[in-house]
């Protein structure tokens, strides 16, 4: 498989602390530029039970179907979610320059702990150009949890990628790094996993997003070229996906929700693969690209209980085609076509001062591969974060 394993964080880390980044704790100039310096300390701890779920930062479908050969009551403890950037301001006369750099010590499952660019760019008059979330993505439809990787589907493609990008009012338009995941069928010459997947087009991604009171809705829309190569057999196809979300506001409830719907894009279908999302396409024996259809749906509840709590649970599932490709036991668990993936939350976060939160959650997972794995597993977490 290709791109099975890309790093990656969701959105659910930034929804959750919003409230406490906006703000920033050490704001300066140099000479006509205004600097902010943000980030905050994040620690967890989740216990699996009923099997493994993941690393303390989040859970994985993949390792949730291993749930059977899994040790019970597992403890996890991190440290390395935290991370800190800064953003810069200029002044022009042809408008302001503004810019941003941010990391974090991040790793997937949390193997391999070192310091990892997030974002870095810079924008002028709406033309932005680096590294920032993909405009193939939304934060209408997603509802916090301490998870880092969040609900099933309750986001667009939910990374950061290299970008050129214009925004316009509520609309916005952007060439993106190209990203796909093709599988080779049986007896297949083609080894995508070994470079024989190629791009030669960027990935175009549009949206539209508005807020109004207490609602606020999003649509998206990504095209993308699928190909590959292996000098002697090569093949090309157009995938995409498309998404809605919506929030609304009454009172102390907020409702969110967001659907999909993907051919050939679902690399962009959040958390629809065992360890990110999922496949696109596969070969067939006659060199022939086969699109894979896609599709998932999510919806959230948050409550303010008081000022300093609010009670949050959602719902997300994911599906991807196998169109009759088969995988084998052993890498059923992995497998990116195939698969419904389905999680849930409930958690409590409470904010005593709007640079502290403290949580506990509970989280279940169910996957489902073709007639191979029909798994679930489950675990509680505590987070402690401190924002400057």
């Amino acid at each position: 498989m290709n791109n099975k394993r890309i790093y990656v964080v969701s959105a659910s880390a930034l929804v959750a602390v919003l409230g406490s980044v906006s703000a920033p704790a050490l704001e300066f100039e140099v000479r006509d530029t205004s600097v902010d310096i943000y980030g905050y300390a994040r620690l967890n701890m989740a216990y699996n039970f009923d099997g493994d779920a993941g690393s303390a930062n989040e859970g994985y479908f993949a390792e949730a179907a291993t749930t059977p050969d899994s040790p019970d009551g597992d403890f996890q403890i991190s440290a390395s979610q935290s991370r800190f950037g800064f953003a810069t301001v200029t002044p022009t006369r042809a408008g302001d320059i503004s810019t941003k750099f941010e990391g974090d010590f991040w790793s997937e499952n949390d193997t391999n702990p070192r310091f990892r660019l997030r974002q870095a760019y810079g924008e002028w008059n709406g033309i932005l150009g680096g590294q920032t979330w993909s405009n193939y993505n939304t934060f209408v439809g997603f509802t916090p949890t301490l998870d880092f990787y969040g609900t099933a589907a309750s986001a667009g493609y939910g990374s950061r990628v290299p970008q050129l990008r214009y925004t316009t009012g509520h609309f916005s338009v952007a060439l993106e790094k190209p990203l796909q995941n093709i599988v080779e069928g049986e007896e297949i010459p083609a080894d995508v996993s070994a470079g024989d997947a190629v791009t030669s087009l960027p990935t175009l991604s549009v949206r539209y997003e508005e807020s109004s009171g207490v609602f606020s809705y999003a649509l998206a829309g990504v095209l993308r070229q699928l190909k590959y190569d292996t000098n002697s057999q090569d093949d090309t196809a157009l995938g995409g996906a498309v998404l809605a979300a919506a929030s609304y506001t009454q009172g102390p409830l907020t409702v969110r929700g967001i659907a999909h719907a993907s051919e050939g894009g679902n690399y962009y279908l959040y958390w629809s693969g065992g360890y990110w999302n999922g496949a696109d396409a596969f070969i067939d024996q006659g060199g022939s690209l086969n699109k894979l259809s896609g599709e998932g749906a999510s919806i959230g509840f948050s409550y303010k209980l008081s000022p300093e709590y609010t009670l949050n649970t959602s719902y997300g599932y994911t599906r991807v085609a196998s169109d009759g490709v088969q995988v084998a036991a052993a890498e059923a668990f992995e497998s990116d076509f195939g698969r419904k993936n389905q999680n849930a939350f409930v958690n409590l976060m409470w904010t005593p001062h709007e640079r502290l939160m403290y949580g506990l959650e509970f989280a279940y997972y169910k996957t489902q591969v073709q007639d191979q794995i029909d798994e679930d597993a489950k675990r509680l977490m505590l987070s402690a974060q401190y924002a400057f």
